[in-house]
């Protein structure tokens, strides 16, 4: 139980073999769909610093959050140049880069980074200056937290890319996982930039209009006057560093090379292991399914109280969206008792989805063999980061108004983005797996399919036919929402999140026949 509820849900993922015999999976689902979250939560929330109750605190958040990324990638430069310290090249390194332009390349590095490294020191210096001048905030904090890692994080990033940049690493998990993170770091800095502008403290300013902190900001010093006199020069530079950085780190990386595979994962492919022997690598795995999954009649009992109850919990959530539609009521009475419903739903999808993972963990075999992303799949993954973003929109909105229905608002879509992130990693991972025994039925399981499909198609008939035709239903307001989030939200994520419940119906539609049959 424990690996199913806080282990599974967050290592999903290719099942891999390490060269000592242990098996592990790479997370290569799980850390997909995190990072969408994590893009997600950064896109949004700095796209409404417009809206200036609790800006202080969301953007706060984004930059801590930046701050985690950068620190994660400073230490990944440090762990994989220590290894190569220590242990030799050959154990990262795969081959030698042949290329006339590496050494451009790397000196047009070091004069963008040191001249980003130069407008963050100015910028920290300012804010040093001012720190004295009143209570400033969590955002003020983050500031001068996320800048001195961006220091840091551009030292690291020019010693790591200078050291490798004639090389090409192995594809091992470590090399993977590290380069990701730092292109993760690059892109999440670099999408901040654009959102917010070249010049943080201005947004800083205009969310705290009357705070004591921004006379000093606004007063003529020779810290200010360096600033302003240098950020036409050394802003372009900033971005043209993460620019170039990111093309370097994926041509150190080479992830399309797919000849040099990892070597970890080798012994996966060695003919003649015995069945027996590779069950007692997984304790947590039994090849002989218990008498759990009952006869047939018993099964079909299970599949149509499973329907019945996903058609009872799904549409009488529905009924309220009708009958705001319909105009019959209190409408924000009628509001409140929708989302009331809809929390209910998602909790009970959630658990649902917990138990699903208990079933793959306890009653299935993970497949060994490394599989890609296909193309769909990575199209439904883009489906997933829309909807997370018109959930984190509508989280904002229970968090700055004050209705009936507001905290009932935020709560459900902080639950429906876990709910969403399980649902994802639940049907991915369940297509890497098979039963361990192929004659038996899961009846669990597959009325946790059951379940979790019903229930997607009644959230698309809702969002298809409720919320995308009558406004009156919808939860995002224009007195908070500018014209264009309201339009971003309604006409570009809306049509995503049906997009995202019709595909989830129909993929887990098929995985519910993969198992049954």
């Amino acid at each position: 139980m424990i690996t199913s509820v806080f282990i599974l849900p967050f290592t999903a993922g290719n099942y891999r073999r390490r060269q000592n015999g242990f098996w592990y999976y790479d997370c290569s689902i799980s850390f997909r769909v995190l990072f969408l979250g994590f893009l997600a939560i950064i896109v949004v929330f700095s796209a409404t610093n417009t809206i200036y109750d609790g800006a202080n605190v969301r953007l706060g958040v984004v930059l801590l959050l930046l701050s985690v990324l950068i620190l994660g990638g400073v230490s990944v430069c440090l762990i994989l140049v220590c290894l190569a310290q220590l242990r030799g090249l050959q154990c990262i390194v795969a081959t030698r880069r042949h290329t006339h332009t590496t050494k451009l390349q790397v000196c047009f590095l070091w004069i963008f980074g040191l001249a980003s490294i130069l407008f963050s020191t100015l910028l920290v210096g300012k804010l040093i200056e001012c720190s004295g001048n009143g209570t400033a905030g969590l955002y003020w904090n983050s500031i001068i937290c996320f800048n001195c890692l961006l220091v840091v994080c551009f030292i690291s990033e020019i010693i790591f890319i200078t050291y490798f940049s004639e090389f090409k690493l192995k594809h091992s998990t470590l090399a993977n996982y590290s380069m990701l993170l730092l292109l993760a770091s690059n892109t999440c800095v670099q999408l901040y930039v654009s959102i917010i502008g070249d010049h943080p403290l201005a947004t800083f300013i205009e969310i705290n209009k009357e705070n004591a902190t921004n006379w000093c900001l606004e007063r003529n010093s020779t810290m200010t006057a360096l600033i302003e006199k240098s950020r036409s020069i050394l802003t372009p530079t900033f971005m043209e560093f993460f620019l170039l950085s990111s093309t370097m780190i994926l041509d150190i990386w080479s992830p399309s090379n797919e000849n040099s595979h990892e070597n970890e994962t080798r012994h996966s492919e060695i003919n003649g292991i015995q069945d027996s022997e590779r069950t007692s690598l997984l304790p947590h795995t039994s090849a002989i399914e218990p008498d759990y999954s009952g006869n047939g009649s018993r099964r079909m009992l299970c599949q149509m109280i499973t329907i019945v109850v996903s058609l009872m919990t799904g549409f009488g959530m529905v009924i309220f969206y009708v009958a705001m539609a319909m105009n019959v009521g209190n409408i924000q009475t009628l509001h409140f008792l929708a989302e009331f419903y809809e929390l209910i739903l998602k909790v009970l999808m959630t658990i649902a989805t917990f138990l699903g993972f208990f079933c793959l963990v306890t009653y299935c075999t993970p497949d060994r063999s490394p599989k890609r992303f296909k193309s769909r799949e990575n199209v439904y993954l883009l489906s997933v980061f829309g909807l997370m973003m018109l959930h984190i929109c509508k989280v904002i909105q229970g968090d700055v108004t004050s209705y009936l229905d507001s905290k009932i608002l935020l709560y459900t879509n902080i639950i429906s983005i876990f709910q969403d992130y399980l649902q994802v990693v639940l049907l991915l991972h369940a297509n890497q797996c098979k039963k361990s025994d192929p004659r038996s039925r899961i009846v669990l399981l597959e009325s946790v399919l059951l379940f979790i499909m019903i229930n997607n198609f009644v959230l698309w008939i809702n969002d298809t036919f409720l919320l995308s035709q009558y406004p009156i239903t919808r939860v995002m307001a224009q007195e908070r929402f500018s014209t264009g989030l309201l339009r971003l939200g309604y006409t570009v994520l809306l049509p995503v999140s049906v997009f995202y419940r019709f595909t989830s119906f129909l993929q887990y539609y098929a995985t519910f026949r993969d198992y049954t049959f």
